[in-house]
C-alpha cells in the first residue's frame, strides 16, 4: 500500500475499502435509479477492466465495481470522468437520492419523481452533514421506494373527489377501495377523509371519470431509517404543492445541521428535542394553500 494513503480522499472520490487488502469497492453517484446506456457501457467495460467483470446493485438504487486494485483507482476514475459518471459518497454526507419513476412512466405514479430528485440531488448531494441523510421520493402511497424509511420521503398523493354527473353507480370504486374508505348511500358515493390514503386506486379505476383529482400534493416524512435500531419516518405534512416542498427540504436539513450531534441521525435529533418542536421550525406556514 502507498504511503500516507488517505483513506477519507478516497472515500470521498467512491472508493470504500473492502476487507481485502488494497482492494477497493467504487461507488458511483445514481440519481433516482437513472443510468444512460452509454454509462452502462463504460461501467460494464470498467468492471471488465479494473475489477473482477461485474457490479454490484446496492439497496439504493446505486452501482459499485468491488475489486479495483489501489494502483488502478486514479485510472478508473479518469475512465468515470470521461463518461460523465460521478463518484458516489459515504460517511457523513448527503447520499444520492433515490426515486422511483413516477407519473412519468407508472400507472399509480401522482408526481415527477425523476425531475424532484435530480433537482434535490443538484443541491444536496454530498453535503456534510452530522452523520447521514437520505431521500427518498415515491410516486404513490404504494411506497415502493420506502419514504418512511429514509431521514426525508416525499410521497405523491392525491384527495379524490366524487362528481354524481358521470357516475353509473358500478361499484368498482368499492371495490378498489383498500383502505375501505369508500361507501354508497342510495346513489350517492361517500369518501371518509378519516380512510382514505390517497392513494388514488379509486381515480384509477372509475372508467366514467365520475372520481377525479381534486387535489394532487406530496406526503412528506421525517426522521426514518433503518439499520440497528430502525426508527419509521413520522409524517410531517400532507398534499403539500411543491416549491414548499423544496423550502420544507431546505428547512430540514438546516434543523439537521444545526442540531445534530455527532453520529445522531435526523430521527435522533427529533426524539431528542421533540417532534413539536420541530414542526414548529420546518412548517411555518402548516398549511398547504
Amino acid at each position: 500500500m502507498k504511503n500516507n494513503l488517505n483513506i477519507v480522499q478516497l472515500k470521498r472520490n467512491g472508493f470504500l475499502p473492502q476487507r481485502q487488502k488494497d482492494l477497493f469497492s467504487m461507488r458511483i453517484g445514481v440519481t433516482g435509479g437513472h443510468v444512460d446506456a452509454g454509462q452502462l457501457k463504460a461501467l460494464a467495460d470498467a468492471a471488465e477492466k479494473y475489477g473482477e467483470g461485474y457490479v454490484h446493485i446496492t439497496s439504493r438504487q446505486g452501482i459499485e465495481i468491488p475489486f479495483i486494485d489501489l494502483n488502478d483507482t486514479d485510472a478508473v476514475r479518469c475512465n468515470m470522468d470521461d463518461a460523465n459518471i460521478r463518484a458516489g459518497v459515504a460517511g457523513k454526507r448527503v447520499r444520492a437520492v433515490v426515486a422511483c419513476q413516477g407519473d412519468q412512466v407508472c400507472n399509480h405514479g401522482l408526481i415527477d419523481c425523476q425531475t424532484i430528485a435530480e433537482r434535490l440531488d443538484n443541491l444536496y448531494f454530498g453535503a456534510d452533514v452530522p452523520y447521514k441523510f437520505k431521500i427518498a421520493i415515491t410516486g404513490c402511497p404504494s411506497a415502493c421506494l420506502k419514504p418512511q424509511e429514509n431521514d426525508l420521503g416525499i410521497m405523491g398523493t392525491v384527495h379524490p373527489k366524487w362528481s354524481k354527473d358521470t357516475c353509473t353507480e358500478c361499484g368498482v370504486c368499492i371495490k378498489h377501495c383498500k383502505a375501505n374508505a369508500i361507501t354508497r348511500s342510495g346513489s350517492t358515493i361517500r369518501i371518509d377523509k378519516d380512510r382514505c390514503i390517497l392513494c388514488g386506486d379509486c381515480i384509477l379505476a372509475c372508467k366514467k371519470d365520475a372520481l377525479q383529482a381534486e387535489k394532487i400534493g406530496h406526503t412528506i416524512f421525517v426522521g426514518g431509517k433503518v439499520g440497528k435500531f430502525p426508527r419509521e419516518g413520522t409524517k410531517l405534512v400532507e398534499l403539500f404543492e411543491l416549491e414548499k416542498v423544496y423550502d420544507i427540504v431546505d428547512r430540514t436539513l438546516d434543523l439537521y445541521c444545526k442540531h445534530g450531534r455527532e453520529g445522531e441521525r435526523l430521527g435522533d435529533v427529533i426524539d431528542r428535542i421533540g417532534i413539536e418542536k420541530c414542526k414548529k421550525g420546518l412548517c411555518k406556514n402548516p398549511h398547504p394553500n
